[in-house]
């Protein structure tokens, strides 16, 4: 049975997994007073055993052995999810016209602190940056929903930006995207093309990265190139878990 989750449901899983994690920062960050979000659990034999987000038409799902994939899938044609993210292995029952495959890393590197002066920038003008590298599998959200969205989760401190500054210009930076009180996930990693090959954004991705772990939290980052892969093993990452993100109409 899938039923809207509380705030005991929701956090009655206790782990640190990477796709929880995207779901109870969510949840912690809006709660269910929004209509442009969404939380449910699924129950089977008594015990919660998936745990589901939605953000606009986007959703995301923590599935164990015991999750009734079937159910979530009518779930998801019932919604009409436009995308959906999950851990690879589990098999759904619905159409998509693009599936993006990908790794999740762990930070497992040293402590390690920039010798670089790095600052939080403004939204504006690390908006314009992600805007430099946009790409097929670098997708920047429209303008409104990224300001809305990061001014409302940086004010309630579950957003941080870390920047690196040359000549006036941010030139790279990233950000957290999910944070909870055990792991924090990385994103929207990106360096100007002009100043690529200067080793700005491992800079910055490490030092924030330990800083996660110095607070006793895990570092998790999602890649879906092998490139970005080869990026964050080099930076101190390793990988740990396989995501599948299935884009499109499913209802």
């Amino acid at each position: 049975m899938i039923r809207q989750a509380d705030q005991e449901s929701l956090r009655s899983f206790h782990t640190n997994d990477p796709f929880y994690t995207r779901i109870l920062s969510l949840y912690e960050s809006y709660g269910g007073g929004y209509d442009f979000v969404g939380f449910w659990v699924q129950e089977t034999d008594g015990a919660n055993t998936s745990a589901i987000s939605r953000f606009e038409d986007k959703f995301s799902l923590y599935l164990t052995d015991d999750s009734d994939l079937e159910e979530i899938s009518a779930f998801l044609r019932f919604q009409g999810a436009g995308a959906v993210m999950s851990a690879r292995g589990f098999s759904f029952d619905y159409p998509a016209d693009r599936v993006i495959k990908g790794q999740v890393l762990r930070y497992n590197g040293k402590c390690y602190n920039s010798e670089s002066e790095l600052y939080s920038p403004g939204i504006k003008p690390f908006y314009e940056l992600l805007q430099s590298c946009a790409s097929d599998i670098f997708i920047v959200p429209e303008y409104m929903t990224f300001l809305s969205d990061v001014t409302h989760r940086r004010n309630l401190g579950k957003c941080t930006i870390l920047g690196t500054d040359i000549d006036g210009t941010l030139v790279s930076g990233l950000m957290t995207v999910s944070e909870t009180s055990s792991a924090v996930i990385l994103g929207a990693v990106a360096t100007h093309p002009d100043y690529r090959r200067r080793g700005l954004s491992r800079e910055l991705v490490r030092t924030l990265a330990s800083q996660i772990n110095a607070q006793g939290r895990e570092a998790y980052v999602f890649s879906a190139s092998e490139a970005n892969t080869r990026f964050y093993q080099n930076s101190g990452f390793a990988i740990c878990a396989e995501f599948a993100e299935h884009l499109g109409s499913l209802s």
